[in-house]
């Protein structure tokens, strides 16, 4: 049961990250500064938040479930992210720093033309904010089942929360607060799983593979393997467009050359190899802990959701439970601060500005992206309640096929872009319209009847398998297949392009053949000062945890207190030490932010 320590605990963090957008809130001179944070970002902080954006409370809630119903098979969508990111690292990454804009829809007037960014600008923008909501809904599910509380009311709270922390702090904030999160969220949920294992009835991890069902390792039993495989295959193209977009670009062109930008990419591809090994045991073991889960939360729509929570909350000691909810909220606050941030950018200096106010000064779009930050914040709080109102189907599923009908054929363009330049400017907008058309034509007239008769199954698509195959054909079929081939054939038309824009394709392709390496004072200025702040805010936290050890508990309780709060409080003195060596080599003076490049 929850204590009133872990009450205590989950207040700290909220004002604590209050507390981060309050003291990055004079970083931000232009918006250069805040949407990007200036270019001036070390690239493992950028790294961080990379990693960290990537998994978000889904991964304990939807994916959690996943695992709960049908065991490491879900490891296919993770790892699925792994050749995406090394295909980033030796071919992406360098490109998207080389772009030299302040938010990625700029790069797409840059390689498309202005239209284009018209056209992207008013169908991602509510795209996003509905996926922030999604999100924020995530972390609703434990949230309202831990403390027996009202989804809304939950997601009220926290949609604030997040909302003040990016309206103060701009990106500065937010990549703090996602490296801070990374921490806390790797040290507790390792404590989490090293406690699970440890119960009797688990028996270490020998114990919990002997003990799991049946089907959790066989996946014959869960689908037929051919629609395994074909579902396997949509998945690595989901994950692979996903990272290597130019939509993806916002973390790579904070980091200030091109060298950051490629090391930046090793924290999320060793955190997406390591991390659900470690995460995904806690779900497997409720299979054994909580057979039951749909008794236990009535109140939940999908109660396997629950999986991770309830396994949690047998195992934590007083006030570990809190510490672990803390890093739930982490999560969310990283996937929604981050996109409510980028999504703010593109509204300011894709759609305000070229729009309303063609000739307005950098203090006027800083004043205007603050306050767009406040109403979208808004927006993704109403946009959550919504979903949790009209949502039927797990959370795992619906946010892939939301992702495979509606992002994808918008990514397409966005990924062929970037290292093919002989299509006209209707290339981009066609492509998305022509992939998108035909995945919800797919989607909508072939059933998994039809493909059963091709097939010559004699029995029938279980629903797993029908959503599987729902997946791959709307992905591989509609989006791959057919938008490739239309965005190919645009090609034929490239030389009856206007002069103009093939000076403008020219140039933007000139720019990713250039390289960046950016090493001014003001680059170093702002690298001191986020040094200094950042190690300051580790320490501050760290020690925090450190105190809980007062908490009357068991050993092993004390133990991971002590464990998590000193590898914060270390890593924040360590960081905090770097600030203060760099700042006696550049000499005394005050943090400025460099301009945009």
């Amino acid at each position: 049961m929850i204590s009133r320590y872990d009450y205590i605990i989950i207040g700290f963090y909220l004002v604590f990250m209050l507390a981060i957008g309050l003291v990055f809130r004079r970083m931000s001179k232009n918006t250069s500064d805040y949407f990007r944070a200036g270019g001036a970002m070390p690239w493992w902080i950028t790294g961080a938040s990379a990693w960290i954006f990537s998994f978000s409370a889904w991964t304990f809630t939807g994916a959690a479930g996943k695992v709960y119903e049908t065991g490491p098979l879900v490891l296919v969508v993770f790892y699925s992210t792994v050749f995406a990111l090394i295909f980033a690292i030796f071919f992406t990454c360098q490109r998207f720093r080389r772009m030299r804009v302040i938010t990625w829809m700029e790069a797409v007037r840059h390689r498309y033309g202005p239209f284009n960014e018209q056209f992207y600008t008013w169908i991602k923008l509510p795209l996003l904010l509905l996926f922030a909501g999604v999100g924020l809904n995530a972390i609703g599910v434990f949230m309202s089942a831990v403390f027996d509380m009202p989804m809304n009311t939950v997601l009220v709270i926290l949609g604030v929360v997040v909302t003040v922390v990016a309206f103060a702090g701009g990106s500065w904030a937010v990549l703090a607060s996602d490296f801070v999160q990374a921490f806390l969220i790797v040290t507790i949920t390792l404590c989490t799983a090293v406690m699970v294992l440890a119960r009797p009835e688990i028996g270490g991890l020998p114990g919990l593979i002997s003990k799991v069902p049946h089907s959790e390792f066989h996946w014959g039993e869960l689908a037929r393997p051919d629609i395994i495989i074909i579902w396997a295959l949509a998945n690595l193209w989901l994950k692979f467009s996903d990272e290597n977009n130019m939509e993806r670009a916002t973390m790579y062109l904070m980091t200030r050359s091109d060298k950051d930008a490629r090391r930046m990419v090793l924290i999320p591809l060793i955190g997406t190899i390591i991390g659900p090994l470690i995460w995904f045991i806690p779900p497997m073991a409720a299979t054994i802990m909580h057979p039951h889960l749909a008794a236990e939360y009535p109140m939940l729509k999908q109660p396997h959701e629950a999986a991770f929570l309830a396994v949690a909350m047998d195992v934590m000691p007083k006030g570990l439970l809190g510490l672990l909810l803390s890093a739930m909220l982490g999560a969310t606050v990283t996937s929604m601060d981050s996109g409510l941030n980028k999504n703010v950018g593109i509204a300011i200096r894709s759609l305000y500005r070229p729009v309303f106010v063609p000739h307005a000064s950098e203090k006027h779009l800083l004043v205007a992206g603050k306050i767009c930050t406040l109403i979208f914040g808004g927006i993704i709080i109403l946009l959550a309640i919504y979903i949790n109102s009209i949502r039927q189907t797990n959370l795992f599923d619906f946010v892939n096929q939301l992702a495979a009908n509606l992002l994808m054929p918008l990514a397409l363009p966005l990924i062929y872009g970037l290292f093919y330049k002989r299509t006209p400017d209707w290339s981009a907008w066609s492509t998305a319209l022509v992939a998108g058309l035909a995945s919800w034509l797919l989607d909508k007239y072939i059933t998994p009847d039809m493909v059963q008769h091709w097939m010559g199954w004699q029995t029938p698509l279980s629903k797993d398998e029908g959503t599987y195959l729902k997946l791959a054909v709307t992905t591989l079929g509609g989006t791959v297949l057919i938008g490739s081939v239309w965005y190919f054939f645009t090609s034929l038309f490239y030389k009856a392009a206007p002069s103009a824009s093939q000076d403008r394709v020219d140039k933007f392709f000139e720019n990713l053949h250039t390289p960046v390496d950016k090493h001014g004072q003001g680059v170093e200025e702002a690298q001191t000062s986020i040094y200094k702040l950042l190690g300051s805010l580790c320490m501050v936290y760290g020690g925090f945890i450190l105190l809980l050890m007062a908490i009357p508990n068991r050993f092993d309780g004390r133990l991971a207190f002590l464990f998590c709060g000193s590898v914060m409080f270390s890593a924040g003195f360590l960081i905090f030490k770097r600030g203060q060596h760099k700042a006696r080599l550049a000499g005394k003076g005050s943090a400025s932010a460099p301009e945009s490049e």
